[in-house]
């Protein structure tokens, strides 16, 4: 007789899941924010607006180290206790963090008496928790692991989103942009839309001059990928900038009155620390083929 699989599905908190416009039951493994020597766990000791007010009357830069092996370790025995056979834990983009990978390979070598699986979404922020809340979904209804990494791939390949980079100095911080890049893009005011690749790296798509038509553009793209599509959501993120978040929800309910819904979400701080204030982003999810709704 086959194993009847009870699966749980956790997320780091770069997915954006703390803030979700949507109900879940998805457990968060934490990531510490530093300013200096000021250390914040997300979502713990500092919430999204405080750390973007904060962003705005410092000079640090702020740097973030992932969660703790003990952390999982931790979210494993909550799990074993809980009578799971098995978690599907969804970090962020193997692309822009070593972490998930390096999560993989340690926790392959322990002997842990539960099948602990890790999906690279190749995404992050409300894209990556919207993969990780479809997980719950097909979990919910009994779909095993392998159904559930096929649906997940196939939603990951689904889902496109473009942001403005307000200030370039966080990604020539991180090392995601030159700095001479950086210094000639904020003297002539280009602003790069960038979007995740097919490896799930951050990468321009392209520049454009002014920050409002940098926005235009992204609105645009999005528009253009769902304009044949009879399901789908669209997404609007922003870090600080909810009231330009606002007036571009307005924009896409008057565009795209066919989309299934239209949320805002905020970036996490998280993900916020590398690439600052003043992001926003719009973004597609197409739902069509998926076994279950989303």
């Amino acid at each position: 007789m086959n194993e009847v699989e009870k699966i749980k599905i956790t997320a780091d908190c770069s997915s954006g899941l703390e803030y979700a416009p949507f109900s879940h039951h998805i457990q968060l493994t934490r990531t510490c924010i530093y300013f200096d020597k000021e250390e914040f766990v997300d979502g713990i000791d500092i919430t999204a607006d405080s750390f973007y007010e904060k962003l705005k009357t410092t000079s640090i830069i702020p740097t973030t180290s992932a969660p703790t092996l003990q952390e999982i370790l931790k979210t494993i025995e909550d799990a074993k206790k809980e009578g799971y056979t098995d978690i599907i834990h969804f970090p962020i983009s193997f692309g822009l963090s070593t972490y998930g990978q390096s999560l993989k390979n340690r926790i392959d070598d322990l002997d842990l008496n539960i099948r602990y699986h890790v999906f690279n979404s190749n995404t992050a922020c409300l894209m990556q928790g919207y993969t990780a809340k479809y997980a719950e979904i097909l979990a919910d209804k009994h779909y095993s692991v392998a159904t559930i990494f096929e649906e997940c791939e196939k939603l990951s390949r689904q889902i496109r989103a473009y942001f403005v980079v307000d200030d370039l100095k966080y990604l020539v911080k991180s090392g995601r942009l030159g700095q001479l890049r950086g210094y000639i893009g904020d003297i002539i005011k280009i602003k790069p839309i960038i979007t995740f690749n097919e490896e799930g790296k951050l990468v321009t798509h392209e520049q454009v001059r002014t920050h409002r038509k940098a926005i235009e553009r992204c609105i645009q793209l999005v528009l253009e990928q769902v304009k044949s599509l009879k399901d789908f959501i669209l997404l609007v993120g922003h870090t600080g900038r909810y009231e330009d978040a606002l007036e571009i929800q307005k924009r896409l309910q008057k565009e795209a009155p066919n989309a299934k819904r239209i949320e805002i979400f905020t970036i996490a701080p998280t993900v916020g620390a590398h690439i600052g204030n003043g992001i926003l982003g719009v973004g597609c999810i197409n739902l069509e083929g998926l076994k279950e709704e989303l």
